[in-house]
């Protein structure tokens, strides 16, 4: 072989080598390029996951402390006309106890764990307050006692107050002493 052969070959297999090594790091390259953007991709799903279910759990906590003002007010102003108009307002405590129920459900669904147990507690205040009140009725009690009243409505207040707390904690980031 001659000599221009020889460097012609050299020059061929220096340019290829150039041309692959080029080739290998365009691929490396490209490559991390497209990891740094599903990373982003993924980062930006979780925190709009995070941004819907912070919405999700805001709206929750909402519903139940207005189901459960509802029911106080309910019990408040109308059950003092027991046992009179009880048909009529035990229909609306149903309606107001399927509200709470509903309301109570979103907020095992989506709240966090302090406020789904301070919202249990309240659905149970409002629920077994009532129901000990229809049972007095029931069992022979001519007219609904003041006593029964006040032990439900200051069942639901405090039992709401705690649940208010709860939530506020959760929505601000901060913990809750005791």
């Amino acid at each position: 072989m001659d000599s221009g052969t020889t460097t012609q070959l050299i020059t061929v297999g220096a340019t290829l080598g150039g041309v692959v090594l080029t080739l290998l790091t365009n691929t490396f390259v490209e490559s991390r390029k497209l990891k740094a953007t599903e990373r982003a991709e993924a980062r930006k799903r979780a925190a709009d996951h995070a941004g819907w279910l912070r919405d999700e759990r805001v709206k929750a906590y909402a519903a139940l402390s207005a189901a459960s003002e509802e029911a106080f007010q309910l019990v408040r102003s109308e059950f003092v006309k027991l046992p009179e108009h009880r048909d009529e307002i035990e229909a609306r405590w149903r309606e107001r106890r399927s509200e709470l129920r509903k309301a109570h459900n979103q907020v095992a669904l989506f709240g966090t764990e302090e406020p789904r147990r301070r919202g249990k507690e309240l659905w149970k205040a409002a629920r077994n307050g009532v129901n000990d009140v229809f049972a007095e009725l029931d069992g022979g009690q001519q007219a609904v006692r003041r006593e029964s009243l006040d032990r439900v409505l200051t069942g639901l207040s405090d039992a709401g107050e705690r649940f208010l707390e709860a939530c506020r904690a959760d929505i601000q980031g901060t913990a809750l002493d005791g």
